[in-house]
């Protein structure tokens, strides 16, 4: 049985913004079949497993629908961008949830997109088109994979509802350690003091109701993870218009290239 890793509050949050992608609902309901089968198991009064209805993977679903063309071009964008960064992302992923919440208390998803958009700079910065059609597109695809890596992984976690969690929008949130126990002792008198026998009244508290201008440090940690996002867009079109200038000018090259003539004389 798989530990609860915060199920019902990713559920609610994945169910929440789901929309129109069918891929998002069905990531809701294997939740709920893995919230529903943990109550099996612990519960006396179990509820029934054929109320587990899961909708197919997008692979066997068929139709002509506008969501389904939407996934199915997303999807295939993927796959043929970064497919090794795309699985790799996923293993990842899988890799960060072992430390939940043992180590982490949530999913570090600032930490993962910033490392993808660190590592895409330096690639970026690293790459010079050369004047062969195959180094200038084969060299930028396979180094792409590595910051896809890391982007996937960050992405996966949003997809997976830990915006939800408390501290997934943190660089690293750490479990924090056990408080001490401290065993303390009366060892003076006790206030054996009665009653008053007259009623009184506390001071009531003054409340404050002005509103307030500060943002909340959940909607500050939203804000980075936002950031990083766009930073991860910025750098996917940078990268892609620099290969297709490279990919231009090697296609001028080879056009202008003289062919060189032989004779037999």
């Amino acid at each position: 049985m798989m530990p609860d890793r915060y199920d019902e509050l990713r559920r609610e949050w994945i169910a929440e913004h789901a929309g129109i992608w069918n891929v998002q609902k069905r990531r809701a309901e294997l939740l709920n079949r893995q919230i529903r089968k943990r109550i099996r198991l612990a519960a006396g009064a179990r509820p029934s497993p054929y109320d587990d209805n899961v909708m197919h993977p997008h692979w066997a679903r068929r139709g002509s629908t506008v969501e389904i063309i939407l996934e199915r071009i997303v999807i295939g964008v993927c796959a043929v961008l970064t497919p090794i960064g795309w699985l790799a992302g996923r293993l990842l992923y899988e890799y960060t949830l072992r430390f939940i919440p043992e180590r982490l208390r949530a999913y570090p998803i600032p930490a993962l997109l910033s490392t993808a958009v660190g590592i895409g700079t330096i690639t970026a910065l690293l790459y010079s088109p050369d004047d062969t059609l195959a180094a200038t597109v084969i060299a930028p695809y396979v180094l792409a994979q590595i910051p896809a890596t890391f982007a996937a992984a960050g992405i996966y976690g949003i997809l997976n509802g830990w915006l939800a969690v408390d501290g997934s929008a943190s660089w690293w949130p750490l479990t924090p350690p056990p408080l001490p126990v401290d065993l303390t002792l009366p060892l003076g008198p006790d206030d054996l003091t009665a009653p008053s026998v007259f009623e009184t009244l506390e001071p009531a508290e003054v409340v404050d109701l002005s509103p307030t201008t500060q943002i909340s440090q959940s909607q500050q940690s939203l804000h980075l993870v936002r950031i990083t996002l766009a930073l991860c867009l910025i750098g996917v079109a940078w990268m892609s218009g620099a290969v297709a200038v490279g990919i231009r000018d090697a296609i001028f090259d080879i056009a202008v290239t003289p062919v060189p003539i032989t004779s037999d004389y």
